[in-house]
């Protein structure tokens, strides 16, 4: 019987990074009892590990910010216009002048309400780039595609200054795909188009793609900056941009505390990771790059369901490596996580982030890929190895390791309180989550800044109440950052595939 080597070394590599997750979390019961003085400088190292990451992160912020402020500021579209082609580095692939430069953008959809259908079709009808040069293609699921076809219709007839808008429907039940998630439909209407461009005799050479959620709104900006990243880059072929400031502001004002919490810890976690990490950064939720190059990735994996951070990985294998991003610092605007109620908000929140928690499937991906592609410098291979598992392990486990991890020790080894460091140690995993709340003074004004302005009906205090979640963090990152990722990674580390992965549905509130 000839035994399947691929088949054996997949079921290994998706149990690694939840064998290592919980190796890292039990380390105290396990270690402990014979060496808890290795636990106590563990969780030591640990907490310095993050108190220097936060202080990077807070710096990162600062920075981000002042970015953000510029760019938006910059008439990128007037930019546009001086730009000499002729000159260009690398421009043999591009056209001879910017009235042949073209935009093909993305959006896939399920049954989402025509408020928020709207608010992103706005954004696009509100851009400073040529809209004539603008093709959107709206793929929808089939089970809501005639509600959205026709709010679509009933946009575009209250909206003159639109975009072309094709529209696809995804049918349900094709043998092999990923059902829930954007994967297959993003797929299925992104081949779909491009098919269309090609019949019309289309130079998809000119074409620049953009995908997001059908919740984003673009800032008017948005187009023309990007626009300028891609023609001003000699790498534009090799490169994804994506903006640095992912705002969740459409309703951040109508979601719950926690629901606030996660989604700005989200956009001060990207704008700072762009600033201080940028060749670590994937792919994520929206982003922009050569139709070529989407085209040279073979689109996206419709049986894998998640699509976003699984797209950077198929394009940097199929460029040995040589595929990275670039920051914008021009928004993009989308919703928190929001039900119908209290409850339904965090139930809501938390399966969406078991589904982002399922993103781990990318660590058998790459490491196939670097055991397979040998024109991937093996300095790359490192490095890239090494983000993996410190995402998918040491950024899961830290926060609750350096919370309760001491005392987990003293349960069971008493004996080690007698150790002069782990007496100290509380007051030193005390000390740095006082400093980490701190640090969220500085973050909570910057992102006051960049979020949409609170509701003018608020009473003061109310408005002044929202400065008093900032110690929520901490509850967010021992329950929204900690658990969804556990429960994903264990599901995939035992086999248990996700047979749905869960659609967010968009709910906006009536007040």
């Amino acid at each position: 019987m000839k035994i399947d080597t691929d088949k054996i070394l997949q079921r290994i590599l998706e149990i690694i990074p939840g064998l290592l997750t919980w190796l890292v979390l039990t380390s105290p019961l396990w270690l402990g009892p014979r060496f808890p003085r290795g636990v106590i400088f563990f969780i030591t190292f640990l907490s310095f590990f993050w108190v220097y990451r936060a202080v990077v992160h807070t710096i990162g912020s600062f920075v981000g910010y002042k970015r953000y402020k510029k760019e938006i500021s910059v008439d990128w579209a007037g930019m546009l216009k001086k730009l000499d082609f002729p000159t260009l580095l690398n421009n043999k692939d591009l056209p001879k002048n910017l009235s042949e430069i073209k935009h093909l953008v993305l959006i896939p959809t399920v049954n989402e309400g025509y408020e928020v259908l709207e608010n992103t079709i706005k954004g696009l009808a509100e851009t400073d780039f040529p809209k004539k040069q603008i093709v959107v293609a709206v793929t929808c699921e089939e089970r809501g595609a005639g509600e959205v076809e026709e709010r679509l219709k009933e946009i575009k007839r209250s909206s003159k200054d639109l975009p072309e808008i094709l529209f696809y429907i995804h049918p349900k039940g094709i043998a092999g795909e990923a059902v829930g998630a954007a994967a297959a439909n993003r797929d299925w209407g992104g081949r779909h188009a491009v098919a269309q461009l090609k019949k019309r005799g289309e130079n998809l050479e000119n074409y620049i793609f953009t995908t997001f959620d059908a919740d984003a709104k673009v800032h008017p900006k948005y187009f023309s900056r990007v626009t300028y990243a891609f023609l001003t880059d000699p790498s534009r072929r090799d490169r994804f941009y994506q903006t640095a400031a992912y705002l969740y502001d459409n309703n951040i004002w109508d979601v719950p505390p926690l629901m606030r919490i996660q989604a700005t810890s989200v956009t001060m976690a990207i704008i700072s990771a762009w600033v201080v990490e940028p060749t670590r950064m994937q792919t994520f939720s929206a982003y922009t790059t050569a139709l070529s190059t989407l085209i040279d990735a073979d689109f996206w994996d419709v049986s894998l369901g998640v699509d976003d951070t699984t797209f950077f990985w198929r394009a940097y294998l199929v460029k040995n490596g040589n595929f990275s991003g670039e920051g914008v610092f021009v928004p993009i605007s989308s919703d928190a996580v929001q039900g119908s109620g209290w409850w339904a908000s965090h139930k809501s929140q938390y399966k969406q982030l078991v589904r982002w928690g399922w993103g781990v499937l990318v660590f058998p991906i790459a490491i196939k890929g670097f055991l397979k592609n040998h024109k991937i410098p093996i300095s790359k291979r490192i490095s890239q190895t090494y983000y993996l598992v410190e995402t998918y392990t040491v950024w899961i486990t830290i926060v609750f390791l350096i919370t309760f991890g001491i005392f987990v020790l003293y349960a069971v080894n008493p004996a080690a309180k007698q150790n002069p460091l782990a007496y100290s140690i509380p007051k030193v995993t005390s000390s740095v989550l006082t400093f980490a709340i701190i640090l969220l003074v500085p973050a909570s004004l910057i992102k006051d800044k960049m979020m949409a302005p609170k509701p003018a009906n608020w009473p003061w205090w109310k408005k002044i109440s929202t400065y008093l979640e900032g110690p929520l963090v901490i509850i967010n990152l021992l329950t929204f950052g900690f658990l969804p990722y556990i429960h994903a990674e264990t599901k995939f580390m035992l086999g248990k595939k996700m047979k749905d992965l869960y659609f967010t549905p968009k709910f906006r509130s009536k007040d």
